[in-house]
């Protein structure tokens, strides 16, 4: 429900940025294009208005009509960013955004893009990957977002070791646990002495689903929930830790936007002293199907061996 709340505001933005740019003399290139939700929005997780993450694609045009196609899209995604920003959803502190010109693009250099993240898989490159893997179309031509899909998995094929990169990127994550099986909280900064759900605990869950389902070849689904469900259907042997894995994530998602209801933040940390008991008890529990998942990884993609 919330994902359907959030983009019909992004479709109400973008329709009003249409008609701003009209209204001030800017024809449209008339062309195909797609506005691309990333991140949680992507993934149609984002209980709780955070940060934007997007991306627009056009079609390939002329090399002559390309500057002044481009300079649109760019001006287009400019309004509806700051008609977002208007709504409650936060600029990207790291500008993954389609306002950014490195993220509005022809399909054709989107396709470089992407084979570039795979066929050389440096630590930024996977970082990207993880952030815009996860895309799904909200507005324009959905035909795009399949051909990007498409070369993705295309190219995966034919460069199995950029999973392995992905996979023992989903190893970095620190534990959410100490030894004592105490919560792993920040030791310093602005966050000093809470808990990071989303870096501890969500998203090495996010990060293993992603990887695994990308491993199996099955495109158009980006829901983590939904990832594992595949997943224990594919693989009867691991089922029960797909099912406990989906659990997880949803008691986890649950949390965050407890606190962050309660707190008024993203939720992303909060102080487990302030948490009762069973809701403490809940939460390790949670974190259970982490380690068997990150041994599942380890073995599958070989990471003892990748150096």
């Amino acid at each position: 429900m919330i994902t359907q709340v959030n983009d019909a505001i992004i479709v109400r933005a973008i329709q009003l940025a249409e008609e701003a740019l009209a209204e001030e003399g800017h024809l449209s290139p008339g062309i195909r294009w797609s506005w691309l939700a990333l991140g949680s929005e992507g993934r149609e997780e984002q209980l709780l208005r955070t940060d934007q993450d997007s991306a627009l694609v056009f079609e390939d045009v002329q090399e002559d009509r390309l500057a002044i196609t481009k300079a649109y899209f760019l001006q287009l995604a400019q309004k509806i960013t700051k008609l977002l920003f208007e709504c409650g959803f936060d600029y990207c502190p790291g500008d993954m955004m389609a306002s950014n010109p490195a993220w509005c693009l022809p399909l054709s250099s989107w396709k470089k893009q992407f084979s570039a993240w795979i066929l050389t898989p440096t630590q930024q490159h996977v970082l990207y990957s993880n952030i815009f893997f996860d895309f799904r179309p909200i507005w324009g031509h959905w035909s795009l977002a399949d051909e990007l899909t498409t070369h993705i998995f295309d190219t995966i094929g034919k460069r199995e070791t950029f999973l392995s990169f992905m996979a023992k990127n989903a190893l970095q994550n620190a534990a959410p646990l100490t030894f004592f099986r105490q919560f792993m909280v920040e030791r310093g900064g602005e966050h000093k002495d809470q808990f990071d759900i989303k870096g501890r605990a969500m998203m090495p869950l996010a990060d293993a689903a992603r990887v695994l389902i990308l491993a199996a070849q099955l495109p158009q689904v980006n829901n983590t929930f939904r990832r594992f469900d595949k997943l224990a259907e594919l693989e009867p042997q691991n089922r029960a830790l797909f099912e406990q894995a989906a659990d997880a994530y949803e008691i986890l998602v649950r949390y965050r936007a407890l606190q962050g209801l309660k707190n008024n933040t993203s939720g992303r940390y909060f102080k487990p002293s302030e948490l009762s008991k069973m809701e403490r008890l809940n939460l390790r529990n949670s974190f259970k199907p982490l380690r068997e998942l990150q041994d599942l990884l380890t073995v599958r993609f070989r990471l003892n061996f990748l150096i």
